[in-house]
Order: C-alpha cells, then sequence, then structure tokens
C-alpha cells in the first residue's frame, strides 16, 4: 500500500512524539547504560538524531540536487512493507549503521536529547508539508546507506519504521 503524504505526516509525529515520551520511561540511572551489546537508550535516541538530521537533509536540499545526483527515479516507489522487507533483509546480511550514523560512546542528557528528537522530527514534518508536494515524493531520489537509491516517499517510510524499530529496542531492554 502506498500511504498518502498525509499519512506520512502523521505517522512520522506519532514515531518522534513516541521517542521524546520514551525518553522519560527510562529510569535515568539506566539511561546511559548498555545491555547485552545493544547501545543504551541514550546512544540508541542519538543514533536517531544523527539519521534525522542526515534526512532532513535530503528534504531540504534544492530539487534540483537529486536530479544532478542520482538522476530520476526508474521505478515507482515502493509499498512502505516493501521497504521494511529491504531494510530487514539487509539486517539479516550484517548490514550495520555506519560513520555518522554511530553515536559517540558518552553520558547523554535525557532531556537534552528529548529537545533534539523533537526539534529534528519537527523539521521534517515541515519540511514535507511545505516543501513537496504528494507526486515529488515519488519523482526524486537520495541514496540510502545501507538501501540504495529510495524516493523521498521510501525514505519517510524508512524514517517511520526506523524509529519504531529502536523504540522497540529500547522497550525489550530499558523499560
Amino acid at each position: 500500500m502506498i500511504k498518502t503524504k498525509q499519512q506520512i505526516i502523521t505517522e512520522l509525529g506519532d514515531s518522534f512524539n513516541s521517542l521524546a515520551d520514551i525518553c522519560t520511561q527510562v529510569k535515568h540511572e539506566h539511561f546511559n547504560i548498555s545491555k547485552n551489546g545493544k547501545w543504551s537508550a541514550g546512544e540508541n535516541i542519538q543514533h536517531l538524531v544523527n539519521a534525522t538530521k542526515m534526512t532532513n537533509v535530503a528534504f531540504n536540499v534544492p530539487k534540483f540536487v537529486h536530479v544532478l545526483l542520482y538522476g530520476k527515479p526508474s521505478r515507482t516507489s515502493h509499498s512502505c512493507s516493501k521497504v521494511i522487507d529491504n531494510y530487514q533483509k539487509q539486517l539479516e546480511h550484517g548490514a550495520k549503521a555506519s560513520g555518522p550514523y554511530i553515536p559517540k560512546k558518552r553520558d547523554y542528557q535525557r532531556e537534552l536529547l528529548q529537545q533534539r528528537i523533537k526539534v529534528q522530527g519537527d523539521k521534517l514534518i515541515a519540511s514535507i508539508n511545505n516543501k513537496w508536494t504528494e507526486e515529488q515524493l515519488d519523482k526524486y531520489v537520495i541514496k540510502h546507506p545501507i538501501l540504495g537509491l529510495l524516493t523521498l516517499r521510501e525514505l519517510a517510510y524508512f524514517t517511520i519504521y526506523h524509529n519504531g524499530h529502536h523504540i522497540d529496542t529500547i522497550k525489550r531492554y530499558y523499560l
């Protein structure tokens, strides 16, 4: 199923609100503790701040830059479930965050991360809402570090799923 721009905006808003909420649910003394070799709750949130900053770049560069760097899409946008399936397959084959997406090892301040993820989420939602039409979400592509070329609609799907994936990790290990 192809989600509309409005559905994407609503689901992004819900996912960023859930991220901000989960920050307050993790006990302060556990926020920066890693369990089972997983990133701490703070590191998970910082990873999403980093990822959302990069996603914001994709949604804020001039449209001609997309075309110059990546051309026009050679296919229609995949469904949300197809994007998720592709990502899960990549994870099964060992794909991991790299470079600027890896959070630094340090003690994170919960309130500061909560504010940062909210700011980045609000910025992303505003960009999609104000700068992109329904049709344009399918007409421009960007290169994702794990999934390769994605339409901007697919990148939004990925962001919704990716936020939920990390929310689930935090719930499983830290709540």
